[in-house]
């Protein structure tokens, strides 16, 4: 399974409905995340990690 396949599996079990992908990066409620993965060897980690795109938010502050 994809990053992309497993971020959007995420999103839906949290029950969220509102959100797009723009390439590999997450849309939710207009604000962009990066997909990484996870590697935390947690037993409940789904293997996957959700990061608020910061490059994003900076150039529409500019």
């Amino acid at each position: 399974m994809t990053l992309k396949a497993r971020a959007q599996e995420k999103v839906e079990r949290a029950g969220i409905s509102n959100y797009s992908f723009d390439h590999d990066v997450l849309v939710m409620c207009g604000v962009r995340y990066t997909i990484e993965a996870c590697e935390c060897g947690e037993p409940d980690c789904d293997g996957v990690r959700l990061r608020k795109n910061m490059t994003a938010m900076s150039r529409i502050l500019q």
